[in-house]
């Protein structure tokens, strides 16, 4: 589970690009805006996108969540389609065709349904899981990538698993051995030598032996 501030202003850009979305007739009318205006209108929407983009590139980094960030994007959206009230064309003396109201009314409908069946995916989602395993593993790319991609396995600059707080026992019997225990719950037993037995040593490199030895280690 992840919350943060993120999310709520995710949130409100979403609802901008409803206001956007509904008001694009009149935003980018000639009949509407008055001379230079319309070029601040798109520089305003080219911003937006860019500030999406960079935060979404930086949600790609550990401790941030892309998910939060997306999921309050999308539901913002949502709810501002169905929620938010569109410019009428009459307000600047524009003739609006039945069409034009239909479609509004539909919009509004389709938006309000689907935030409903959302937030219940989202409720049954977050009620079925055990807080410790993720709903979907194979997904985790999107919020967090190993950085950079052309580095060995030891030299990225970050990872995007739970190995930095890995526990881990030294064991003397039968055969001297670190006992692991790995981010998922299991345990896992690695070979040791007489001179590799340095305690300190050995705790500096754990997170290295939990991303090559551990099977439910994401990295």
């Amino acid at each position: 589970i992840t919350v943060g501030a993120s999310g709520g202003i995710f949130g409100l850009i979403g609802a901008c690009l409803s206001d956007i979305i509904m008001n694009w007739k009149h935003l980018f009318s000639d009949f509407v805006t008055e001379d230079g205006k319309r070029g601040r209108h798109v520089l305003v929407v080219i911003f937006l996108f860019l500030d999406i983009a960079l935060n979404s590139l930086i949600g790609l980094t550990p401790y941030v969540d892309n998910f939060t960030h997306l999921g309050g994007m999308v539901f913002g959206l949502l709810c501002g389609l169905s929620t938010m009230e569109r410019l009428s064309g009459d307000f600047f003396g524009m003739e609006e065709n039945c069409y034009a109201q239909v479609k509004h009314i539909v919009v509004r409908f389709l938006g309000l349904i689907i935030s409903i069946i959302l937030i219940i995916i989202t409720v049954v989602i977050l009620l079925e899981g055990d807080g410790v395993t993720a709903p979907c593993p194979s997904c985790q790319w999107l919020s967090c990538v190993p950085f950079p991609p052309w580095e060995s396995q030891g030299d990225k600059w970050w990872y995007c698993d739970d190995c930095g707080r890995v526990t881990a026992e030294i064991v003397e019997s039968p055969t001297l051995h670190l006992q692991l225990d790995c981010p998922g719950g299991t345990s896992v037993a690695v070979g040791l030598e007489t001179d590799q037995a340095d305690r300190e040593k050995l705790e500096d490199e754990l997170p290295t032996y939990c991303r090559e030895y551990c099977p439910d280690s994401i990295s």
